[in-house]
């Protein structure tokens, strides 16, 4: 009985040390809205410092000054709406992954393109917020404008 006791005791104690991770949102829906919104700050808050994106046309930027960058020229010279629909997601501690598939209409030079493809976004936990650490897009022109 006393053992039993003992060992509740210490497994109680240990839960109060033990830190609580969150589940991480749906980030794809969350930079979806910003990127769609051309709110580029909040749109690098989503990142750790050292991220890296790789677009579908190719190419890696590495770290947020990189991918800053990168967007802030991509956001010039055209206007996107993005829709991510998260169709998978796993967490295990402070990592997650998230991967799924977006539509997104780009107007540039007032002309109007329609892509599709799939999205992966691997997450990690720093402070107590989640954070993208790597994210890669696949796909191109709908099929439609084939």
């Amino acid at each position: 009985m006393t053992f039993r006791f003992i060992t509740a005791l210490l497994l109680a104690g240990f839960s109060l040390f033990a830190q609580t991770i969150p589940v991480a949102p749906d980030m794809g829906a969350l930079w979806a809205a910003d990127w769609s919104a051309k709110k580029l700050d909040h749109v690098m808050t989503l990142y750790a410092s050292d991220a890296v994106f790789f677009p579908t046309a190719g190419g890696r930027f590495a770290g947020a000054p990189a991918i800053r960058d990168f967007f802030q020229k991509t956001l010039a010279s055209n206007d996107p709406t993005i829709h991510m629909h998260r169709v998978a997601f796993e967490q295990s501690g402070k990592l997650a992954y998230e991967s799924g598939e977006y539509k997104e209409t780009i107007v540039s030079a007032g002309r109007a393109n329609d892509y599709e493809g799939h999205y992966l976004l691997i997450l990690r936990n720093q402070n107590g917020h989640w954070l993208i650490v790597e994210q890669t897009f696949t796909g191109g022109p709908s099929p439609a404008h084939h």
